[in-house]
């Protein structure tokens, strides 16, 4: 009994060198990260004189490609502190913890 189809292991043998003759995928370099800066380094440097306002920090971050995320991760990684200026529409400052009152 001759059968004019290929066997299954001859047809996976084909198929895996049709594979290989076939050009490979062209690999796609990774997508370049929006972050310029490392945000530890950066808060630290804009709180390195003294207190500044908490949205001065934010703009300036999203200047450099950083989000109020990350910036706040790395606040709570320095333990840099937050306060309040005194009265009803009194503003929010950071500061690094040797500056503290």
């Amino acid at each position: 009994m001759t059968n004019d189809e290929p066997s299954a292991l001859r047809k996976y043998i084909a198929d895996s060198l049709e594979k290989e003759r076939q050009p490979a995928a062209e690999i796609k370099p990774r997508k370049a990260s929006r972050r310029t800066v490392d945000p530890k380094i950066f808060i630290t440097d804009v709180l390195v004189n003294g207190p500044v306002p908490t949205n001065t920090v934010l703009q300036r971050g999203a200047e450099r490609g950083l989000t109020k995320k990350q910036i706040w991760y790395a606040r709570e990684r320095l333990k840099i502190v937050a306060f309040k200026e005194l009265g009803k529409n009194g503003c929010w400052f950071l500061a690094l913890p040797n500056h503290e009152r």
